[in-house]
């Protein structure tokens, strides 16, 4: 297990993840008494994706477009190519 010492709480979660290894890190807020394990798995990116305002932004601004025509889902266009 890695720790790693968080100095810039602002720092972005891609650059905190960057360099960790499968096991994960246990994270220490410097000027902080809390510790985080976090576990790297698609759980845990898929959480962070998702509370990620700019990603929301621009799924909910794709999903328009999509019920708008616009675009198509994967299984969709596989559909219409016989695949």
């Amino acid at each position: 297990m890695t720790i790693r010492q968080i100095r810039d709480m602002n720092q972005a979660i891609g650059q905190v993840l960057q360099g960790l290894g499968p096991q994960g890190a246990l994270l220490e807020a410097l000027g902080s008494d809390g510790y985080a394990l976090l576990p790297l798995d698609e759980d845990l990116l898929d959480y962070l994706l998702e509370k990620n305002p700019k990603f929301n932004d621009q799924c909910q601004k794709i999903k328009k477009r999509m019920q708008a025509g616009q675009f198509h889902a994967h299984d969709e266009v596989k559909k219409r190519l016989g695949l």
